[in-house]
């Protein structure tokens, strides 16, 4: 397989079914002499760095467009310091939010953020359109429109110097 280029600190995303997970790429390289990932997850319940192929677990993984002004060095410096400090939560601390914060950009998440709007979408459109609405009703038509909502989040892909504006396939580092 062919390798996908990134350098440390780039922000990559892995897709996973229905969400998008956010890892900032370190300057440490695993046994593998794969690329170390510092990241927020549920599976740890804080930020750690770890390698490659455990973060991204196969899937496809991407640089993407996120463009910030900070130094490596501080990038690196602010993400491992919240190593065991950053308290996990899918709603107001998620991986989104942790690599939006080490950017010293305003810390959110796009995912979040359009899922929840989504779910409101979802009530309201079940409520104008239903006769006799019902829990089951609002339930689907709120997860329906938040995944959708969140799909419709997916960050964009970086492109790399000298690349054509079309989109080109991703590859997986080699295994």
């Amino acid at each position: 397989m062919d390798q996908i280029v990134v350098s440390p600190g780039d922000i990559v995303v892995t897709n996973f079914s229905g969400y998008q997970h956010y890892s900032i790429v370190s300057n440490k390289r695993c046994d593998e002499g794969k690329p170390m990932l510092i990241s927020a997850s549920r599976r740890t319940g804080t930020v750690q760095e770890e390698p490659w192929d455990l973060v991204t677990r196969g899937k496809k993984t991407y640089p993407t467009q996120i463009s910030h002004e900070m130094p490596l060095h501080l990038v690196l410096k602010n993400a491992r310091a919240m190593i065991g400090q950053w308290q996990y939560s899918v709603g107001k601390r998620n991986c989104e939010h942790f690599v939006t914060h080490v950017l010293g950009l305003d810390s959110h998440s796009r995912q979040v953020n359009n899922g929840l709007i989504g779910a409101a979408a979802g009530l309201t459109l079940a409520s104008a359109l239903s006769e006799k609405p019902t829990v089951t009703k609002y339930l689907c038509s709120a997860a329906a429109l938040a995944g959708a909502a969140v799909i419709a989040s997916r960050a964009k892909r970086k492109k790399a110097k000298g690349e054509m504006a079309q989109e080109q396939p991703v590859q997986q580092l080699p295994g």
